[in-house]
């Protein structure tokens, strides 16, 4: 399933998801409501703040978050289409854009509320807790918080962008991933990578079985680093180097066209040889488990080695 930043092309799709769930929303109850909000998704979709899950060019999930308040604004799944994790998925990529510096926020309906039993499961299951209760457009609302877990960098001057960031992970082949293994000992181990920049997941494959994937299933929260090799001014002998360090969960990636299209893309990286990659897809891909590594945070930095 993918999540993709909606387009102005998508509006016309998108609000019909809208209406069909308009009832579970207050506040969408007229015609002038809703035109006034699909004004709001336009601007939404401007700033790359809105986000969708489509089935055939039907879109079947919503979301719309904003970077500037650190919160989700708006989340809907289409009827015919919940218990598919599609909610799971958009609030996985959100997670990923919004600042994990800072508290996240969402309003939703109140526990006595029947509306309330899905949503809250959901931000529940992301680590959300409740805080206060409140009212939105005249309905009783409670506000949920997750709190934020990252530090930001001490040498603040250091810290490349998210775009050097994910530049990194494109260009560089391989980098470091660290777990929990066993007796809770840190557990990290050098990793050939594939970031995919439309999903902004990472994508590793390794054997079917091992201490990797006993790691994984015992705590899917991992770490990779990565780092590039580095540049010298003239007349200087220090390198500079960007590094970038990526924290998420780890799943086990079990469809298996995703994981043929995780090995090519894996090989693409090292070589060109079409033989090569068809030997290895006939003959290796059936002894290969493919893992993802879903980004919940990201930072990287420049550094001189003097």
């Amino acid at each position: 399933m993918d999540v993709v930043y909606g387009k102005r092309s998508d509006i016309s799709s998108w609000m019909v998801l809208v209406r069909l769930v308009r009832d579970e929303f207050p506040g969408l109850e007229t015609e002038e409501a809703l035109s006034d909000h699909e004004k709001t998704v336009l601007k939404f979709m401007d700033k790359m703040q809105a986000i969708c899950v489509k089935e055939n060019d039907e879109i079947k999930g919503v979301l719309l978050f904003s970077r500037t308040r650190n919160m989700i604004c708006f989340l809907a799944v289409a009827p015919g289409s919940r218990r598919n994790h599609i909610a799971s998925a958009l609030m996985e990529k959100t997670l990923s854009e919004l600042d994990r510096y800072r508290d996240i926020t969402v309003s939703t309906f109140r526990e006595e509320d029947p509306k309330g039993k899905a949503p809250r499961a959901l931000y529940t299951k992301f680590g959300f807790v409740e805080e206060e209760l409140t009212e939105e457009f005249g309905y009783p609302n409670q506000v949920f918080i997750l709190p934020r877990i990252f530090r930001p960098m001490r040498r603040i001057k250091q810290q490349i962008s998210r775009e050097e960031c994910e530049k990194v992970l494109s260009e560089q082949k391989r980098g470091v991933l660290s777990m929990i293994g066993d007796g809770g000992y840190p557990y990290g181990i050098p990793m050939d990578h594939f970031f995919c920049k439309e999903d902004g997941k990472l994508y590793f494959h390794c054997a079917k079985e091992g201490h990797k994937l006993d790691a994984v299933s015992e705590c899917d929260k991992v770490s990779y680093c990565c780092m590039d090799e580095g540049y010298r001014k003239e007349g200087e002998w220090a390198l500079n180097i960007r590094s970038v360090v990526v924290f998420g969960h780890m799943k086990l990636v079990t469809d298996p066209e995703k994981t043929k299209w995780i090995c090519t893309n894996l090989v693409r990286k090292f070589t060109d040889d079409e033989a090569y990659l068809q030997h290895e897809l006939k003959h290796a891909l059936p002894r290969v488990q493919c893992l993802e590594l879903i980004v919940e945070h990201m930072t990287g930095k420049l550094v001189n080695e003097s």
